[in-house]
């Protein structure tokens, strides 16, 4: 994918995301008298970070192997750019990392309804819904070689584990010196996911972390439960 054509797609996308995630909350959360995040201020804020955002994706590689891994390159540019404008003009680091985190899940949550429905439409069992979910995001976005990772057997059959051995948005904000960023953004959207999916995630250790691997435990809620 041209850095210009996700550009030209996800500018209202990400316009839309950003105002739902930062319209009427509060500038700095210690201080009440900074007042709270206009429409003007997200539209502003959005237009800038897309500036930053051409500067970074100058520097990435044009051979990338596959839409997918080309995609979150991209996306993982646009939401340093954003962190570096918020910092720059004035916003507490916590609240900033809080307000892309939100405005990032906006967007997230849109992308995991489309495997949730072939899952639904396909298993009546919520483990295999969960793993259906799972498989299908391994395939796109999250496919090989950007994510090297091994699906591992279930040790309880409660749902699917795996372990992410490379992750290139991790590599991409280790080289910005910003994994915290990487962290509370990218990393933190996976407890929301799997539990829009019908279960939760448990994970003890990330490559953002300077960990060996993401150990990542998805469990399904029981046979019967309602979904």
């Amino acid at each position: 994918m041209k850095a210009r054509l996700l550009k030209r797609i996800f500018h209202p996308i990400v316009r839309r995301a950003a105002r739902s995630g930062f319209v009427g909350r509060q500038r700095h959360p210690q201080r009440p008298e900074k007042g709270r995040f206009t429409r003007g201020d997200v539209d502003d804020i959005v237009a800038r970070s897309w500036q930053g955002y051409d500067k970074l994706v100058r520097d990435l590689p044009t051979d990338s192997p596959n839409l997918g891994n080309r995609l979150l390159l991209l996306l993982s540019c646009l939401t340093f750019s954003c962190f570096e404008v918020l910092l720059e003009m004035g916003v507490d680091k916590n609240r900033a990392l809080e307000l892309i985190g939100d405005t990032a899940w906006v967007i997230y949550q849109q992308w995991s309804r489309l495997p949730y429905a072939f899952a639904r439409w396909r298993f009546c069992d919520p483990r295999k819904r969960l793993a259906a979910c799972v498989r299908l995001f391994l395939r796109f976005p999250f496919s090989q070689p950007g994510y090297e990772f091994q699906i591992l057997p279930s040790d309880d059959d409660a749902g699917i584990s795996l372990d992410m051995h490379r992750c290139q948005v991790a590599e991409f904000f280790r080289k910005h010196e910003a994994l915290e960023l990487c962290r509370a953004t990218w990393c933190n959207l996976d407890f929301a996911l799997a539990e829009a999916w019908g279960g939760w995630l448990e994970r003890s250790e990330t490559l953002a972390e300077g960990c060996r691997r993401c150990d990542f435990r998805f469990k399904a809620r029981d046979k019967g439960a309602q979904s």
